[in-house]
């Protein structure tokens, strides 16, 4: 797309970021498909979000609720199947991302439990399978963290090339095992708070309470 389709609102593109909400991205890639046009976008966008330090739940969940709420607003059909293929895609993907540590801890509390008491494996019906998953699973983590810490770490660079009369940024200001924690919360919480989304369709965004009706955004 070009930068005349937004001058003239061709296809209505101007008018349906106005009237669909704030999901702009979804919207705008369902009028060019819609309307076979051409866009284009990075194959991995991943920024780290600094979080207020005197943040409480309430205001995490209501930010985590505007993630949600934006793909219950749409502009014609296609924009609602992209939004519902969006949906359930993350659905699958935060669960599965999830499932794995609980199981893992599952394995892990019942080999101490074992190793307390005093047990021997030969004794009880525990298997060692469920461990040396746990164990892959740990070294899984530690290879996803270390390829986000060096995709931070070029962030970083670029940033302070970009933009180098700011304060010069630093990966020292990172927390990396408050950031797995964090994307082990977030994406517990993303299903829960996309169906509650999905079913109120109301939400209170910066003391305004909005309410959707047919995809369409009613303050």
């Amino acid at each position: 797309m070009h930068a005349d389709d937004f001058r003239h609102d061709n296809y209505g593109v101007v008018s349906g970021l106005r009237d669909g909400g704030y999901s702009d991205d979804m919207t705008l890639a369902a009028i060019a498909g819609a309307h076979k046009r051409l866009i284009t976008s990075p194959p991995v966008a991943v920024f780290p979000h600094p979080i207020a330090s005197d943040l409480t739940f309430s205001r995490y969940w209501n930010y985590l609720r505007k993630q949600t709420f934006v793909l219950e607003s749409y502009i014609s059909t296609v924009n609602w199947l992209m939004n519902r293929a969006l949906f359930l895609t993350h659905f699958y993907l935060s669960w599965g991302f999830v499932a794995p540590y609980f199981m893992a801890m599952v394995h892990v509390a019942a080999a101490l439990q074992i190793y307390i008491k005093g047990y021997s494996y030969g004794e009880t019906t525990c298997t060692s399978g469920g461990l040396l998953l746990a164990i892959w699973l740990a070294i899984s983590t530690f290879t996803e963290l270390l390829s986000m810490w060096n995709l931070t770490r070029i962030e970083v660079q670029l940033c302070n090339i970009l933009s180098p009369e700011a304060p010069k940024l630093s990966l020292d200001y990172y927390n990396w095992s408050m950031i797995f924690v964090a994307m082990l919360v977030d994406n517990f919480l993303y299903p829960i708070s996309a169906f509650w989304s999905h079913f109120s369709q109301t939400i209170n965004w910066s003391g305004i309470r909005y309410n959707l009706k047919n995809g369409k955004i009613h303050k």
